[in-house]
C-alpha cells in the first residue's frame, strides 16, 4: 500500500505542475491572439547574423527584407548582415540580394573570429557598432525565421509597454520525417514554450527578439557578451536584472524545420540545456527538478510492474494503474495543444507569408504541405509519448555532467556565464 501512496503522489504531483503550466500557456497564446496592433513604429535595426546558407536562405532574407513596417509610406527600418568572412557563403548570397533591394538601408559587417565567444556573438557585436544613430528599437533575428510580412510589426509593438524589457518569437519544431529523434526533439521544444506564458521563467529566443536600444545599453548586454557563448538567455538574465519582463508573441512562432540525424537532435537538446544551466540557472534548475520527477515516477511504475509480473501481487498492479494514469493526461494536453499551435501556425503562414517561398525555405527532402504534416505528427507523437517518458529525463540529466557544446561545427567550453573558450573548429 505505501508503493501505491507513493506513486500516487508522484503522479499528481507531475499531473498538477503540467496542468498550471498549460493552462497558463493556452489562456496566454489566445489572448495574444486577440490583440490588434497598436500605432507604436519606431525606427529599427535589424541585426541578422549569418554562418553558412540554411535551407530556403535567400528566400528567408527576401521575406525579411519585404516587411511592412512603414512609416510615411516608407521603410522605418535597416537590417545590418553579419558574417565572420568573406568567405562565408551567405557573405555572396547576401551582397547579391542587397543589389535586388536598393529602396531599403542594408549594410554589411565582417566581424572576423574571436576566440573569447561564440560567432554568433562576434557577429552581432561588431553589427552593433553601425547601428542608425536614430534607431530606437534593436532587432534580433536569425537567418533560417521564415517571417510573416508583419512581423516586425508585432515583433516590436509591445515595446510600447514601459515594463516589457524584450519581445521574443519562438521556433517550432514540424519533423515532417516523423521518425522518433525529430518527434523527440519536437516534443521537448513543445515542453519549453509553456514556459514562454510564465512571467518568471519566460525567456529571450534568439531567433526573434527586440529590444530597446535604450534598455539594451542600460542592461549591459553587450559587457555581457564579451565573453559569452550564448546571446538570448544571457539578454534574458541581464534584462531582468532592471526588473523588467520578457513578452512571447505568439504572431511571431516560426516554424523550423525539424527533421535531422539522432546526432544532431542529441547535440541540439545537449546544446539548448547546457547554455540554459550557465546563463539562467534558474529555469535549468526547474527542467533538471521536473526531469527527476518524470524519472522518480518512471522507475516507480517499472518496478511495479516488473514485481506484479513475477509475483501476482495486487497491490503492485494497483500501484502501476495509479502512475499510468498520467499518461492519460499528458494526451489530453498534447491534443489540446494540437489545436492550439494548428491555429497559431495557420494564422501566421496566411497573414501575409508567401506560402511558395515559405515552403521552400524547408530542406529540399520535406514535405511542403506544413499543415498535412503538423495534422500527421499527431498521431505518431501520441505514440511516442512512453519513449519521451525514457529518453527526454536522462537528456535533460545529462546537462548536470558538461559544460561543453557544438555550435555549427565549433566547440566551446562554457567555463562560467562570463568565460568561454573556443575549443576547435574557430576558423572561420
Amino acid at each position: 500500500m505505501t508503493l501505491v501512496i507513493i506513486l500516487g503522489l508522484i503522479t499528481i504531483i507531475a499531473a498538477f505542475v503540467q496542468t498550471r503550466a498549460f493552462k497558463r500557456l493556452y489562456a496566454y497564446v489566445e489572448r495574444e491572439l486577440r490583440r490588434p496592433l497598436n500605432g507604436y513604429i519606431p525606427k529599427v535595426s535589424v541585426i541578422l547574423p549569418c554562418k553558412g546558407l540554411d535551407p530556403g536562405f535567400k528566400n528567408n532574407i527576401r521575406l525579411l527584407l519585404d516587411q511592412d513596417y512603414k512609416c510615411d509610406g516608407k521603410p522605418n527600418f535597416e537590417v545590418i548582415f553579419a558574417v565572420a568572412s568573406t568567405s562565408d557563403p551567405a557573405y555572396k548570397a547576401l551582397e547579391e540580394i542587397r543589389k535586388e533591394r536598393s529602396d531599403l538601408k542594408t549594410q554589411m559587417v565582417v566581424a572576423g573570429v574571436n576566440a573569447q565567444r561564440a560567432q554568433k556573438i562576434n557577429n552581432q557585436l561588431a553589427a552593433l557598432q553601425i547601428v542608425d544613430s536614430q534607431s530606437e528599437v534593436i532587432v534580433f533575428v536569425d537567418s533560417d525565421v521564415i517571417a510573416r510580412r508583419d512581423f516586425l510589426r508585432y515583433l516590436v509593438s509591445h515595446l510600447e509597454d514601459a515594463g516589457v524589457g524584450v519581445t521574443t518569437g519562438y521556433r517550432f519544431y514540424i519533423p515532417f520525417k516523423g521518425d522518433w529523434p525529430c518527434l523527440l526533439r519536437s516534443m521537448w521544444n513543445r515542453m519549453t514554450a509553456w514556459e514562454m506564458a510564465s512571467a518568471r521563467f519566460a525567456f529571450a529566443w534568439g531567433g526573434a527578439m527586440a529590444i530597446r536600444k535604450e534598455t539594451f545599453e542600460r542592461a549591459g548586454v553587450a559587457a555581457s557578451w564579451q565573453k559569452a557563448a550564448d546571446d538570448d538567455l544571457s539578454l534574458t538574465t541581464a534584462v531582468k536584472r532592471l526588473g523588467l519582463q520578457v513578452r512571447f508573441i505568439p504572431q511571431c512562432l516560426v516554424v523550423s524545420d525539424g527533421d535531422a540525424t539522432i546526432e544532431e537532435i542529441v547535440e541540439w537538446t545537449n546544446r539548448q540545456l547546457i547554455l540554459t544551466k550557465v546563463y539562467y540557472p534558474e529555469l535549468w534548475r526547474r527542467a533538471i527538478n521536473r526531469a527527476l520527477i518524470l524519472k522518480f515516477w518512471l522507475i516507480a511504475v517499472l518496478l511495479s510492474a516488473a514485481h506484479a509480473v513475477a509475483t501476482g501481487d495486487q497491490v503492485s498492479v494497483a500501484a502501476c494503474l495509479v502512475g499510468l494514469t498520467l499518461l492519460p493526461v499528458e494526451l489530453w494536453f498534447l491534443v489540446k495543444a494540437q489545436g492550439l499551435w494548428r491555429k497559431v501556425i495557420l494564422a501566421n503562414r496566411i497573414k501575409g507569408t508567401n506560402q511558395e517561398a515559405s515552403s521552400a525555405a524547408l530542406s529540399a527532402g520535406a514535405d511542403k504541405n506544413i499543415e498535412l504534416a503538423f495534422d500527421k505528427a499527431l498521431l505518431r507523437s501520441i505514440l511516442m509519448i512512453p519513449v519521451a517518458h525514457l529518453v527526454l529525463p536522462w537528456m535533460t540529466l545529462y546537462s548536470l555532467l558538461t559544460n561543453r557544446i557544438k555550435w555549427r561545427g565549433v566547440w566551446y567550453e562554457l567555463r562560467s556565464s562570463e568565460e568561454t573558450i573556443v575549443v576547435s573548429g574557430g576558423n572561420a
